[in-house]
């Protein structure tokens, strides 16, 4: 387990001092080592299973009859297999390149607050967004963080375009097109505040949540489906309740950033920091929603560089004393949250590396690495064992 701890204490490190914080060389080393670390687990994360048998049977007859997901990735995998890369050399370079593109828009924003940044995406989303890997939402995800350039320039229907092929990556990307008129407005904080209020009375029972979306997306049988399926999902901090350490964190999380408002704007510098600011109160004003749906988790992933961004500058706008203070919450909280990630399933532990396995030359089969984490995890639970007959629908 200790091993998951490594990347947060290189974080820290790296926030703290003065020889390391701005040194270009040491961060693209870091990017590398974590790179590494994350992207090119073997038997570690759950969806793998999926798209491995995904791209082992591919079938190009099989994209208009039997695929009922989105259409980009089956034509993505479909590149990669006619040029005959082998699954895991695709599956490792995708997520190598979305590394690449998180890592650099974290420190893009604000370089000054990058490690601190880093160090609370990575327990918070990387574990999820890199190890167990929902490469479909991840790389819509991906291409929304690259359009973000059209949305700060004002140039529509590039942003249009780019999101439109997000989401034939995966549905939710259809979310951020509305955004467009959003994230560049100069919003008062006000409105957040009673927006934040709002959305916490109003959803609190999760009922009103169901019976709404089931209204909305119920004429359309594909998304209905989605949206049943996400609805069996538990969320790890809460299910409609209003105090819980998930809803608690994220409430002073976000009190604080919309204090910090002006100072944030500024440090990042005109409608790029508008931008920022605005997707960090979006991330939070679907966190109620998140505490029962899966669905609105995904959507966040889209703001999550965007959040992070924001609680490294806020930090930073402290005094020396008080930054240490509130950096060692955040460090003390941020491990938690891999803890209790990392424990949570048998998605992480034990963890195992595909270089470890070039370097011997051994591959284990397909069947081996199915079930290989169930069997030798200590933290198996019954959601871990999935279900073969999944990876052929």
């Amino acid at each position: 387990m200790a091993i998951y701890f490594i990347p947060l204490l290189i974080c820290l490190v790296s926030a703290v001092s003065y020889q390391l914080s701005d040194n270009r060389r040491w961060a693209m080393a870091v990017c590398v080592l974590l790179c590494v670390f994350y992207c090119f687990g073997f038997m570690t994360g759950s969806d793998w299973r999926t798209y491995e048998y995904w791209y082992d049977n591919l079938d190009f007859n099989r994209f208009f009859y039997g695929y009922l997901n989105e259409p980009g990735y089956y034509l993505y995998m479909m590149i990669f297999k006619k040029a005959c890369v082998p699954f895991w050399l695709f599956f490792i370079l995708t997520k190598s390149w979305l590394f690449i593109v998180i890592y650099k828009s974290l420190f893009e924003y604000s370089k000054e607050s990058g490690w601190l940044s880093l160090m609370y995406y990575l327990p918070w989303f990387g574990l999820y967004f890199f190890i167990d890997n929902p490469m479909r939402n991840c790389i819509a995800v991906g291409l929304f963080i690259l359009s973000v350039r059209y949305v700060i320039s004002r140039e529509f229907w590039k942003f249009l375009l780019m999101s439109l092929l997000a989401a034939s990556f995966h549905f939710t990307a259809l979310f951020v097109i509305p955004l467009y008129a959003v994230l560049t407005k100069d919003v008062r904080k006000w409105v957040y505040l009673l927006l934040f209020v709002v959305i916490n009375v109003l959803f609190l029972n999760r009922d009103v949540l169901v019976n709404g979306l089931t209204s909305v997306f119920g004429l359309i049988p594909y998304y209905q489906s989605k949206v049943i399926t996400y609805f069996l999902f538990d969320s790890p901090f809460a299910q409609g309740k209003l105090f819980s350490f998930g809803m608690i964190w994220q409430t002073a999380l976000f009190v604080l950033i919309l204090c910090y408002k002006e100072r944030i704007v500024e440090q990042i510098g005109g409608t790029k920091g508008q931008v920022a600011f605005n997707g960090a109160m979006i991330y939070f004003l679907l966190v109620r929603f998140t505490m029962s749906m899966e669905m609105f988790m995904r959507l966040q992933l889209y703001m999550s560089v965007f959040v992070c961004v924001c609680i490294g500058l806020v930090i930073l706008s402290f005094e020396w004393r008080s930054r240490l203070m509130y950096l060692c919450v955040l460090f003390m909280v941020s491990s938690y949250v891999c803890m209790d990630r990392v424990t949570g399933s048998a998605r992480y532990i034990p963890y195992s590396n595909v270089l470890e396995y070039v370097v011997k030359g051994d591959y284990p089969s397909f069947s081996a690495r199915y079930y290989y984490n169930i069997k030798h995890s200590p933290y198996t639970r019954e959601i871990d064992v999935p279900d073969k007959t999944s990876a052929r629908q």
